[in-house]
């Protein structure tokens, strides 16, 4: 049910906002929204509600800018879907507007694709030495039009961001209004902020129109997540449905045989983000989906921080990174994880790090990197397609080369009162067998060392805190999550 604007004359007011058809809302919140509070690592965390917060409501992405800018505890309801290319005169952009609109109006992504091809700019090369024209252009000019065009493709990009890129300042709730609240193509960013709360969204990352070729004929790097954090603190994500659309979305065929991919991650967070749950969502139709942790470079930024809850969501035919992690502390509890697997196990040890398969190809579940340290208890994986029963691609590992100072999994039941097994295929499973098995495999490859992993529950950082539901046995876990995961 879309928001009733027609009734609620009268308890709408301007605010004192840039121009813009921004109103205060004084009604009632919705009805249908679950009433949960935070809890877990995010548990202390707010968002923009308190005794001076002021509500919005918004229908457009010019009123989403201009809220979600605002300096005060604020909350910010969407209705019905906003889309990021959409533009303040209510018209929408497309990729070669944002050329257009650049500094660079001679940026062309062929071009750009094409200068990266050595037996190309060779050819070019020869045509400009023998003082003739090439594909009908003289060549010269072609030679410094095409060696321009990597400079240039960051300037595009820029001009995307600026309308598809919102950021988010602190003390923020935004929250859709009922089960049709959309962001298509909107990339929210958290850059040092604090006390965010997203909830009940359909969330839709923007596809890149200027990624950058990495490895042929499928590896791009694309620029915009559904969210992207950064250094920001007491965020908690719930109730939200994560996607590229209702089906997985397929690269580009372009030419000399590129697949081009324009997406990234759908929630990534990196340089020191801490305190966040992440409960109730649906992840859906995606590879790529949750990076949690940067690079060795970051480490720094990282260690002691990066704790992350993820309590009660489902993964529905996500690849890959669900989740990745690095350098923190994470609690993988009570998930339901539905893949469906169509390679071979003897696939195992390469797919995780090929080149991006078909869109129906399912790389791994958990990415355990760089002295992190995972807590899995009481998840169900349900798995088909042509190879069901094979969990070699439950976990992937990588960089676990220092054995004094390792990683860690805790994966096993503990043997107290509640069940902390995990099932698999209706079947409970020694997860912590299968990731010595499979990180065996990986010292053999040497993406890791003896010792780089170890398996053991000991430490405050497996900790368990308070969840909202406690569940008998791992069976139940799964009714649960059908019933809440996604936007209500």
């Amino acid at each position: 049910m879309k928001f009733p604007l027609a009734l609620i004359t009268g308890i709408l007011f301007r605010a004192a906002v840039p121009a813009s058809a921004l109103l205060l809302y004084l009604g009632r919140p919705p009805s249908n929204l679950p009433l949960r509070t935070p809890f877990g690592f995010a548990s202390t965390s707010t968002g923009g509600v308190g005794f001076n917060s002021s509500t919005y409501v918004v229908t457009n992405a010019t009123d989403l800018r201009v809220a979600l800018k605002l300096p005060f505890p604020k909350v910010v309801y969407v209705n019905g879907t906003i889309y990021g290319n959409q533009l303040d005169d209510g018209s929408f952009a497309d990729c070669q507007w944002y050329i257009d609109t650049s500094p660079v109006p001679n940026y062309n992504f062929t071009l750009y694709v094409l200068s990266l091809n050595t037996t190309y700019m060779s050819l070019v090369a020869d045509a400009m030495a023998a003082n003739v024209t090439f594909e009908g252009k003289n060549a010269t000019e072609l030679n410094i039009l095409l060696r321009k065009q990597n400079g240039w493709r960051a300037q595009a990009q820029n001009s995307q961001k600026k309308w598809e890129g919102i950021d988010m300042t602190s003390n923020t709730t935004l929250v859709g209004w009922d089960a049709d609240a959309r962001l298509a193509g909107v990339r929210l960013g958290m850059n040092l902020v604090n006390n965010i709360h997203v909830r009940n969204l359909i969330l839709e990352p923007p596809q890149d129109c200027f990624p950058a070729p990495e490895t042929y004929p499928a590896t791009w790097n694309a620029r915009y997540d559904a969210i992207a954090a950064v250094t920001s603190t007491n965020v908690w994500i719930d109730g939200n449905t994560f996607q590229d659309g209702l089906k997985p979305v397929a690269p580009d065929y372009f030419l000399g045989g590129w697949w081009v991919d324009r997406y990234d991650g759908l929630f990534d967070a990196e340089d020191g983000c801490d305190n966040i749950t992440f409960s109730h969502n649906i992840v859906r139709n995606h590879h790529k989906s949750l990076l949690w942790g940067g690079g060795n470079k970051e480490a720094d930024r990282d260690l002691g921080k990066m704790h992350f809850t993820v309590f009660g969501n489902r993964f529905k035919l996500s690849q890959s990174r669900n989740p990745l992690m690095r350098f923190g502390t994470f609690h993988i509890q009570n998930n339901l994880f539905d893949s469906t697997n169509n390679l071979p196990s003897s696939d195992r040890v390469t797919v995780a790090f090929a080149p991006i398969p078909p869109i129906d190809s399912f790389q791994y579940h958990f990415g355990i990197y760089n002295q992190s340290k995972v807590l899995v208890s009481q998840n169900v994986f349900k798995q088909d397609g042509l190879y069901p029963n094979d969990d070699s691609l439950i976990f992937t590992f990588k960089d676990l080369t220092r054995a004094d100072i390792p990683a860690k999994l805790c994966a096993e039941n503990e043997g107290n009162t509640m069940s902390t097994s995990n099932i698999f295929n209706g079947m409970d499973i020694d997860l912590g067998g299968v990731a010595k098995k499979i990180f065996s495999t990986s010292v053999s490859q040497g993406l890791g060392v003896e010792g780089g992993l170890v398996f053991d529950c000991e430490g405050d950082e497996f900790s368990k805190l308070e969840m909202p539901r406690r569940f008998p046995s791992t069976h139940a876990v799964e009714g649960y999550v059908l019933r809440e995961a996604g936007s209500q």
